[in-house]
């Protein structure tokens, strides 16, 4: 039985005949080619249903575009190379904020999961400082930190750190009196029975976590840039409703999305190679 099988409790499956898990092949369930056809399903769908909607309700195109505006406009901004340095910016802040964010609540839901006296402290800060609405601390850190990257960096941390920090304490609450009891008879140090019991027993959790910051700190850089950026896709957002250019601002919309929905997948795919029993 493998370590992992031992933190967890969960082990993995056989493979079936043939070096197959049941129901694998090239469409089995969770098989890439049935998550891309699933997803291409769901995109025919919704692009279908948006053409429909613009043609029968003879919607305008400056209230509502039809996507071969829209992907004129992608292609436009794509060509013309003013997309990239856009891009650019927002996917390197998400990264940024993001990896801040994960650090930061990580360390800050084991500091109040591991001390009481810290818990009763800082647990009711926290709790008000992310009950308080984003949009309206915006102009706060713009005020605090200026126009530029600081503020917007700030944002980004605010979103992302609390859903690890909540996910760190829920992780490490699973840990059992009987690992800790192991802990003790093994004299494992609390550096060691972090590392050995603790932080693998966490990873589920950690991972849940990691898919809502990762949403939460694309939700942030767009704020952001669209507040006070002179750069990146929420820019992009203002420019196109500046200029009632409705296909850009869609298309950049469009942009956001798919960058929030790579992030969440990337997640996801080290999720599968870190735990690979809960496939």
């Amino acid at each position: 039985m493998s370590t992992a099988e031992i933190t967890t409790g969960a082990a993995t499956p056989p493979p079936a005949p043939g070096g197959t898990r049941p129901g694998g092949g090239p469409f089995g369930k969770g098989t890439p080619l049935r998550r891309i056809t699933v997803a291409a399903a769901y995109l025919a769908v919704v692009l279908l249903a948006w053409q429909l909607y613009v043609t029968l309700a003879d919607v305008p195109s400056y209230l509502l575009p039809d996507p071969l505006s829209v992907g004129d406009a992608l292609w436009r901004l794509a060509s013309s190379g003013e997309l990239w340095p856009h891009l650019g910016y927002t996917v390197r802040n998400i990264a940024v904020g993001l990896g801040a964010g994960i650090l930061i609540g990580s360390l800050l839901g084991w500091v109040i999961a591991s001390f009481r006296a810290v818990r009763l402290v800082l647990a009711p800060y926290v709790v008000i400082l992310q009950a308080a609405p984003k949009i309206a601390l915006a102009p706060l850190l713009v005020l605090w930190f200026g126009l530029g990257l600081g503020s917007q960096l700030a944002l980004i941390v605010m979103l992302a750190f609390f859903p690890m920090m909540i996910a760190m304490m829920l992780g490490l609450g699973e840990v059992t009196d009987d690992q800790r009891a192991l802990g003790r008879v093994l004299n494992l140090g609390p550096a060691r029975f972090f590392r050995l019991v603790q932080l693998p027993t966490a990873l589920p959790a950690l991972f849940a976590g990691a898919r809502i910051a990762v949403i939460d700190a694309m939700t942030g850089a767009f704020l952001a840039e669209y507040i006070s950026a002179q750069q990146g896709l929420g820019f992009l957002m203002v420019q196109g409703r500046s200029t009632y250019d409705t296909p850009q601002l869609i298309a950049a919309v469009v942009l956001t999305v798919v960058v929030g929905l790579t992030g969440f997948a990337l997640v996801s795919l080290v999720e599968r190679r870190a735990l690979p029993w809960r496939r």
